[in-house]
């Protein structure tokens, strides 16, 4: 008994003491779901005008005591609370044929549902600055809805279940803040027939991107665009769409990345989705560039990254128009020993747009008749070729070249006095023939004039012709 009356008495000290007692009543959250409930709010004005009444900082005492059937239109402006008690509203006036929630710019949530009873025909919700998404659930069951009117609001997300009322038949977005971002409206994107929920949108062609990379572009040229990468995006890979432009007539743009890695590929892709610009074929089986270069729809392809494959040649690049116009291009973690140097650097000269490209971790063939060259090429373009430290000579059993970083490694490692430090190209070769024949000519005209001037005496080539 004592026992009791102890734990009775702690019970009222700790009720009446102040101090934190660790009670959910601190989550502002649970308050919000907890009290929401119209009664918090009784000092409003409200004016009944016939069937319509106007409530201004939330309610009357007077309207919130027994049920109003006479009320068939409420407007309730400048709800001073963070939650509105929908379902309370509808048992307070269970005849609404129409609902306006304006300007109340501190609410950001909806407590209970509209029940199946309701006889609401037109929902409106204006000047909501707070309010971000309503949730479906909140009209599901009104099989009356036919007008649901949300403009002018910050919402940035909207599911299909809002659409979905039975009489509904018209819906207004415009003049919100849309995220077509992420996820929220991807179900716009794949209504593409006549007879879907987003004919109902009557402003549909009026709505505009807000959020992230496309802000102020039409959301319905980005959801159009969102379908097409999905219809053409090629299996295993993933599509998404990083970045969006407008040209000077205002055609939205997309800039695509395809990401193909890991996907145990022997061959990239065949098509890619019209505006890609980035391809990731990283940790594939892929032996060869062949049929990117060859490959039409690649021609546009900005970023390629192809590290941590088989590749031991690129030879296709050369001559290559895409080779001139690239972006970045990363071959780490392959099978390369060698690549034609001057072709690189004929186009590296050319390229205009190139801002990285990335060669380390493979296997190069450290001998002197490729590396003179080769480090020539990486000191030239270091700007560009952006893993200098990562470039090394194949292991070997030769200490002095195993792993070298061959950008700061002594032409002494692989050239000795003997050998020929700069190799001669072909094209050298030709160049230099062609100077010693100039040369010879023009030695030869110099002689020809001077005996012609002492003596008198013609060249022999123009002694026989007629």
């Amino acid at each position: 008994m004592k026992v009791i009356e102890r734990l009775l008495l702690l019970s009222f000290v700790t009720a009446v003491t102040p101090g934190p007692h660790y009670r959910r009543r601190n989550n502002s959250d649970y308050l919000v779901n907890k009290l929401c409930s119209v009664r918090e709010h009784i000092r409003g004005h409200c004016e009944p005008t016939h069937f319509k009444l106007t409530c201004r900082k939330g309610f009357a005492d007077e309207w919130l005591n027994g049920i109003k059937h006479e009320i068939s239109h409420l407007h309730v402006i400048e709800w001073p609370g963070k939650c509105l008690n929908v379902g309370q509203i509808q048992e307070h006036f269970p005849n609404l044929k129409s609902l306006e929630i304006i300007n109340s710019t501190v609410l950001h949530s909806f407590k209970e549902n509209f029940k199946a009873t309701s006889k609401i025909e037109n929902l409106t919700v204006h000047g909501l600055t707070s309010l971000w998404e309503i949730p479906p659930e909140i009209v599901e069951n009104m099989k009356e809805l036919r007008i649901i009117d949300l403009r002018g609001n910050m919402l940035r997300h909207i599911k299909a279940g809002l659409l979905r009322g039975p009489k509904l038949q018209r819906v207004y977005l415009s003049d919100n803040k849309w995220d077509c971002s992420d996820g929220g409206l991807d179900w716009l994107a794949m209504e593409r027939d006549n007879n879907t929920l987003r004919k109902r949108i009557i402003d549909y062609y009026d709505l505009m991107c807000h959020q992230q990379l496309y802000r102020g572009k039409p959301l319905h040229k980005v959801m159009d665009i969102i379908w097409k990468i999905r219809h053409t995006c090629p299996m295993p890979c993933a599509c998404t769409m990083t970045h969006v432009v407008s040209d000077a007539a205002g055609t939205v743009i997309p800039l695509i990345t395809v990401d193909c890695a890991g996907r145990e590929l022997n061959l990239p892709p065949a098509n890619l989705p019209p505006s890609t610009t980035t391809l990731r074929l990283e940790n594939n089986k892929i032996n060869t560039i062949r049929s990117i270069i060859q490959n039409r729809e690649y021609q546009k392809l900005a970023d390629l990254y192809l590290d941590n494959n088989s590749i031991s040649a690129v030879k296709e690049l050369e001559g290559s128009e895409w080779f001139t116009t690239f972006r970045v291009l990363s071959l780490r973690g392959n099978m390369l020993k060698q690549i034609p140097v001057y072709a690189f650097d004929k186009a590296f000269q050319a390229n205009n747009n190139i801002m990285h490209v990335f060669l380390g971790r493979n296997p190069w063939r450290c001998d002197c008749h490729f590396i003179p060259r080769f480090q020539s090429l990486l000191l030239k373009y270091k700007r560009v070729i952006r893993d200098l430290a990562d470039i090394r000579c194949s292991k070997s059993s030769d200490k002095t070249t195993s792993l070298m970083q061959i950008s700061t490694m002594p032409l002494g490692h692989v050239c000795s006095n003997n050998d020929i430090e700069m190799p001669i190209s072909p094209i050298n070769i030709v160049n230099l023939v062609l100077f010693g024949l100039i040369l010879l000519i023009m030695g030869r005209f110099f002689y020809d004039w001077h005996n012609f001037k002492t003596t008198g005496k013609l060249p022999w080539l123009s002694s026989i012709l007629p």
